[in-house]
């Protein structure tokens, strides 16, 4: 159940937060912001307690599991790379930092949520193919 919450508010995150910028505007907002800003605590929550949960089952040793390395690794590498993009993002609203490096802030919660991304895809098609 929490996984399926979890999948359908990261398709939301990536709909809110991808299609605007495919769309032709330079930057997220209007509608799509307040969107994306409100499905992001949900989505947050969500994934802290998927990861609490899978990660017995995935496990931190690759000799703790069953699953495939390359299944654990898509795992734990999806949960590093939401760390710099939660952060990123919450560094950037506040005023502690000058302009330039908000903008840093913000690019780098695009590219880490890229790669958030593409991970996902690359685990769907990882079980897709083991599947057959």
């Amino acid at each position: 159940m929490v996984n399926t919450l979890w999948l359908i508010s990261f398709f939301g995150m990536v709909i809110t937060g991808f299609i605007p910028l495919i769309l032709g505007n330079t930057a997220l907002n209007g509608w799509w912001m307040i969107l994306h800003v409100s499905i992001a605590p949900l989505f947050s929550i969500l994934l802290a307690i998927g990861a609490m949960y899978s990660a017995k089952k995935m496990g931190i040793d690759f000799n703790d599991s069953p699953r495939s390395e390359l299944s654990r690794s898509i795992f734990w590498l999806f949960l590093l790379l939401f760390i710099p993009c939660a952060l990123s993002i919450l560094f950037s609203m506040n005023t502690w930092f000058g302009s330039t490096i908000q903008y840093v802030f913000l690019k780098v919660h695009f590219y880490s949520a890229i790669g958030m991304l593409l991970l996902v895809i690359l685990h769907f098609n990882f079980l897709r193919n083991n599947k057959g």
